[in-house]
């Protein structure tokens, strides 16, 4: 798992080789490529520079680097690399480099994500761990758009190898196409939770930032890395933090069950928006499989975790609910506002003194006490009745009410509280630049880990969560493709009963054939058009 980011000389494996030279030989190969993307010497097929990375996958790798892209949005030093060697009086294209992700074979979505892109400057990276046949599908609807818009400006394949890149960990499906347009992630680590650190984030990263900010990235999750294996567990984050879900989960509350453990990370900051996101797709990727040991057990690890959003949604639930659930609230205390807030105000600032700004920094302050208000109140309760309850009506009646000793008496003004006694984490990074995006990383990879570990559960997963359903994805699609040809739409021929329909449940045939006699007389529409 730590090979990864190592910048050591060795690290050997169970055979004796050094694992170090190949990964570091891709660091080289990553940078080298970045480097003349980036500078305009790997132009795409028209000669213009690439500026937009559409990511397609799915799992692990494409959460964990959404959530560093939309970090690294936010700081500076990542910003400035996002603009290097892009000519700012060219009106053509976007004015710094973009990721993008493809998540799904949705058509819909594919057409959303390319609409603002232009097809001679945008680099198509597939993340295909093991040839999911979902992604594939996905990164054909892309290579249809490159080739429809780009077919006066070359050879298929000429178009292809400067435009399209892939990652993967199967032999067989890189064989299927030029090396010098694959990425192969070595064998010894091909695991879905533990991809981020390879090329799958490393070369997006790398191009869209710049190399520099990704070593910064990998020096970061290093760091992790030492502080893990090197400290005492009285003070290893990712050891308190694993011990601590497994405490909210199991042993903090009599009223709670196994089926009601899990938690709420919040993110308190729009750097942190997708954090959530990437914390819940590595907890179900390591902790969301059966225990390994055969021993029979009530309780078990929690792989259920719950995007709390920006906008307090699930805050009236945190309070007040009778099931407790533990919450988890991330913030930077360092917002960079210099860089984030709105760049007309420092213009402003030298025409007013200085308020536009003072203003910014007093909402910013507003939200670390308002972060802070909930951490309390969910660990306190409410302080008083004047101060933290609310009333259902009109909030100026409030005021009216102040002399009565006994607001519950008023009828139709009965009095909101909150108890306490309500578990949350604090994690609080000082400035969320690329070095502590690696920390977080891997600090969600080995709290998770030792989670899985305590309740013996081998989070090494090589199949993404997604591959559980493929077959039933393939006999479903067999079927339909029959349901679509079919002469009679109101019935099915003796062959259709004892094949591949009567694998399927009644609601889910009746749906499908309903979808089938829906989109015939469409697609029959399209062809002849």
């Amino acid at each position: 798992e730590g090979s990864f980011r190592e910048q050591g000389l060795e690290m050997l494996a169970m055979d004796g080789t050094n694992v170090l030279t190949e990964i570091h030989r891709e660091w080289d190969r990553m940078k080298r490529i970045s480097d003349s993307l980036r500078r305009g010497k790997l132009p795409g097929v028209t000669r213009e520079m690439i500026k937009d990375v559409v990511v397609v996958g799915r799992g692990l790798p494409i959460m964990a680097l959404r959530f560093v892209y939309l970090a690294l949005c936010k700081d500076k030093v990542a910003t400035i690399g996002r603009r290097v060697g892009i000519d700012g009086r060219s009106h053509k294209g976007p004015s710094q480099r973009r990721i993008k992700f493809l998540t799904s074979v949705d058509p819909v979505r594919a057409a959303a994500v390319v609409a603002d892109s232009d097809p001679a400057s945008t680099l198509v990276v597939t993340i295909a761990l093991t040839g999911e046949e979902e992604t594939l599908m996905a990164t054909k609807t892309l290579k249809n758009w490159l080739l429809t818009n780009l077919s006066g400006h070359g050879r298929t394949e000429v178009i292809l190898s400067k435009h399209m890149v892939l990652i993967t960990g199967s032999e067989e499906l890189a064989s299927q196409h030029k090396p010098e347009s694959v990425f192969l992630i070595p064998s010894h680590s091909r695991c879905e939770p533990f991809t981020t650190f390879t090329a799958a984030s490393l070369l997006p990263l790398s191009i869209v930032f710049g190399w520099p900010i990704a070593e910064e990235f990998i020096a970061g999750a290093h760091d992790m890395d030492s502080h893990f294996v090197e400290t005492n567990p009285r003070h290893n984050l990712p050891v308190l933090l694993a011990l601590t879900d497994v405490w909210n989960d199991c042993m903090s509350s009599s009223n709670n069950s196994s089926s009601d453990s899990g938690r709420i990370v919040t993110p308190f900051t729009e750097a942190l928006a997708a954090y959530p996101a990437f914390v819940a797709c590595m907890e179900s990727a390591c902790c969301g499989r059966k225990r390994s040991s055969a021993v029979a057990s009530s309780q078990s690890c929690s792989p259920v975790v719950i995007d709390g959003g920006l906008h307090g949604v699930y805050d009236r639930s945190l309070y007040q609910s009778s099931k407790i659930i533990s919450s988890e609230i991330v913030m930077t205390l360092d917002s960079q506002l210099a860089t984030n807030a709105d760049p007309k105000l420092s213009l402003q600032q030298q025409q007013d003194g200085g308020r536009a700004m003072e203003e910014v920094y007093q909402a910013q302050d507003a939200l670390i006490c308002s972060m802070f208000a909930h951490a309390d109140g969910l660990a306190f309760g409410s302080i008083d009745h004047s101060s933290s309850s609310f009333y259902r009506s009109d909030p100026t009646i409030a005021g009216s009410l102040n002399g009565h000793s006994s607001p519950h008496s008023m009828s139709g003004y009965e009095m909101e509280t909150s108890d306490g006694n309500r578990p949350s984490t604090l994690l609080l990074c000082g400035k969320l630049d690329a070095f502590a995006c690696g920390q977080l990383v891997a600090m969600a990879e080995h709290r998770a880990v030792v989670k899985a570990w305590i309740w013996d559960i081998d989070p090494f997963s090589r199949e993404v969560g997604s591959s559980l359903r493929s077959k039933r994805t393939e006999l479903l699609r067999h079927n339909l493709e029959k349901m679509m040809f079919q002469d009679n739409q109101g019935e099915e021929d003796e062959e259709d009963k004892s094949a591949g329909n009567s694998d399927m449940n009644l609601s889910t045939k009746t749906i499908l054939q309903h979808y089938a006699n829906m989109y015939r007389n469409q697609r029959v529409y399209t062809v002849k058009r």
